[in-house]
């Protein structure tokens, strides 16, 4: 006979853990499945998970030894084959514990410290379990099926937080096929002593650094962006790009970070590290069009199975709005439990509390960017690289014939002529104006 319980979750990551925690806490029966040998072996994310919805469930995480390093330095920029164009923010006036709520963290460590607390609230927590699909009767979603014996279970509602490539919303009906759009995140963790790191980087105690490398010579001038973040004794190192575009450079992924790895610039960050990690891992970035109905009757879908994810090089958030889509969904279907009704009608409040999110918001307003991104390959195919071309214009010193220097003025004459022949006024302009357009609107 199929076991039974209130809500099965099908995934551990963050997202799932804190609606297991929520169920849990309000007295439901909770069983969550995770593949691998214990949470967070099998996921990864670039590296800064963004704390505001965790601290106000388990405000004393700072001190749990569950994240890494608070970031007081982000950088951007651009490479060239052997050259860098940096911008560079430090803020070092952020209040303890949380201080810009930004922290670097490893998913193997900061899952398993999540999944516990939902494990302390009663959840019971199924490691080594691959789920496959759905189990449906008369129309609606009544439990899964897991690859193990016994593994029918049956439950009032079914949580999808299997990830991006969501088998469990596809085999309810919820969703299609994966675009190509989809990003494939590619990071290795080396290893390197805490105080070297800190000397590196110049950075004291837990403080920690975030650098993002946009397109150009990170991934071979394809829409991507490579990124280095510190944690105390290690540092993540990576690249996120999407499917297609790999797919278009015809390079294997680690040949690629290999060669990210290996940039006159980025190497000299890594000098004398450790190989310690290598994981990949696809990244939910999908239009409104590709992304899964969020409800069905007797299931609801969260986190990156959702599609919740700001790919923008800016911010690349995805734990924190997937820890936010945990909440509302785990609140809603507490309301669901007290009326009795699981359809997708008592459902719906979660996802009208999702559209009216910051979750929803973020990845809406910034759907737009990528679209542009899309059909304007020249932002990291071309303008990367003439961008460190005419700041090396600008900032040589060169020497005159006569033993003297050249004046600046024929320096920012150069610039402009190479302005004017490489970039062009009016379509570096015309750019610049659908760049700005698609972040307005």
């Amino acid at each position: 006979m199929a076991e039974r319980c209130d809500v099965a979750i099908v995934g551990a990551g963050p997202g799932a853990s804190i609606a297991a925690y929520i169920l849990a806490k309000g007295g439901l029966e909770v069983i969550m499945f995770e593949r691998g040998d214990y949470p967070g072996s099998k996921a990864m994310f670039g590296g800064v998970l963004y704390t505001t919805v965790l601290s106000k469930y388990f405000p004393d995480f700072p001190g749990a030894n569950c994240v890494e390093r608070h970031i007081i330095e982000k950088r951007f920029s651009m490479l060239s084959e052997s050259n860098e164009l940096a911008l560079s923010f430090k803020f070092l006036d952020f209040e303890p514990p949380y201080y810009n709520h930004s922290f670097t963290a490893l998913r193997a460590i900061f899952d398993r410290y999540l999944a516990k607390k939902a494990e302390e609230a009663g959840a019971v927590l199924v490691t080594q379990t691959v789920v496959d699909e759905v189990i449906a009767s008369e129309g609606r979603v009544v439990g899964v099926r897991a690859r193990r014996e016994g593994g029918e279970v049956l439950a009032n509602v079914v949580i999808a937080a299997d990830g991006a490539n969501s088998l469990i919303a596809q085999s309810a009906g919820l969703r299609g096929e994966l675009p190509l759009s989809v990003i494939l995140g590619v990071k290795e963790v080396v290893s390197l002593p805490r105080e070297v790191i800190e000397d590196r980087f110049s950075l004291e105690g837990d403080e920690g650094a975030a650098y993002e490398y946009l397109g150009g010579g990170a991934v071979r001038g394809a829409m991507g962006a490579g990124f280095l973040y510190t944690n105390r004794d290690t540092i993540s190192v990576g690249y996120g790009i999407p499917l297609g575009a790999l797919k278009a450079l015809g390079i294997q992924p680690d040949e690629l970070l290999n060669e990210f790895k290996m940039h006159p610039v980025v190497r000299r960050l890594l000098r004398g590290t450790t190989p310690e990690e290598y994981s990949a891992h696809l990244i939910p970035e999908m239009t409104p069009h590709d992304l899964p109905h969020f409800v069905g009757d007797g299931i609801v879908v969260i986190g990156g199975a959702a599609g919740l994810v700001n790919a923008n090089p800016l911010f690349h958030e995805g734990t924190n709005m997937a820890m936010a889509s945990g909440v509302m969904a785990a609140e809603t279907i507490l309301q669901a439990h007290k009326a009795g009704n699981f359809s997708a009608k008592a459902l719906e409040p979660y996802a009208s509390r999702l559209r009216e999110s910051f979750a929803w918001q973020d990845y809406d307003r910034y759907q737009g960017l990528t679209r542009m991104a899309e059909t304007h390959p020249q932002f990291f195919n071309k303008y990367p690289y003439e961008f460190i071309k005419l700041a090396r214009k600008l900032f040589s010193v060169a020497p005159t014939d006569d033993g003297m220097q050249v004046p600046k003025r024929a320096l920012e004459l150069a610039v402009a002529d190479h302005v004017l022949a490489e970039l062009g006024l009016m379509s570096f302009g015309l750019d610049l104006l659908d760049a700005a357009k698609a972040a307005m609107f």
